[in-house]
């Protein structure tokens, strides 16, 4: 019986020395920063932009059904993004002196871009831009927060309700 309680001590205190080191590591994990913003830390392209019609509830693609872009998140916590249709404006320079076309339009159906810093939540997984400047005015000095969901090299920004950007690691 001596043996027996000598053997269940030492695994007790093996027990309590290997939870002490793995919660020693998590603090350590955290206060050195190492976070999962590695995983997102790239450049990542863009193969789906789409949004509900709030009066028909159907899935609408603004910028065609293969719009052409790039997300940029660098470790520093900038973000630079830019989107455009897959058949873009094709307007000569001296042309584009006299072509008119209504902003809201260029910007919702053609092309627009931003940048800035950004933050995440990954508990609440919220990404946020902070947006310095770029083609949308409205959303400049404004803080944009997004759901998202990261799975391997596949990034989803939205909540498939009412917006939805898919995009795959380009580097």
């Amino acid at each position: 019986m001596d043996r027996r309680n000598k053997n269940s001590k030492t695994l007790f205190i093996f027990l309590s020395v290997l939870l002490f080191l793995i919660e020693a590591m998590q603090a350590q994990t955290k206060k050195i920063n190492i976070s999962p913003i590695n995983k997102l830390v790239g450049t990542w392209r863009l193969i789906e932009y789409a949004n509900v019609d709030s009066a028909t509830g159907k899935w609408e693609e603004p910028y065609g059904k293969n719009p052409k872009g790039y997300f940029t998140y660098t470790k520093t916590g900038i973000v630079n993004l830019n989107i455009s249709t897959e058949t873009p404006l094709k307007i000569s320079e001296d042309s584009a002196k006299n072509f008119n076309i209504n902003y809201l339009t260029l910007v919702n159906n053609y092309s627009f871009g931003y940048f800035g810093t950004y933050t995440v939540d990954w508990e609440k997984s919220i990404i946020t831009h902070h947006v310095k400047g770029g083609s949308v005015s409205w959303y400049i000095d404004t803080d944009q927060p997004r759901p998202f969901t990261l799975k391997g090299d596949t990034l989803i920004i939205g909540n498939n309700k009412p917006r939805k950007r898919v995009l795959v690691r380009a580097d």
